[in-house]
């Protein structure tokens, strides 16, 4: 079977194991690591908006 007819054929995008593979700990160290990473730029967000929010009124109180 050739090359582009396995990326467009019936089985395009499918994964062929009938079982999903158990991740090393390696991998579950880093998706640990990942996690913690978003919800650490989810908090830093979420100060920066607050932040924002604060100057918007101050600026909108002192004008």
């Amino acid at each position: 079977m050739g090359f582009m007819k396995r990326l467009r054929g019936e089985r395009a995008g499918r994964r062929t194991a009938g079982r999903r593979r158990k991740p090393s700990p390696r991998e579950q160290r880093a998706a640990l690591r990942t996690e913690q990473a978003e919800a650490k730029l989810l908090e830093t967000e979420a100060l920066i908006h607050e932040e924002a929010e604060r100057l918007r009124r101050d600026t909108r109180t002192s004008a």
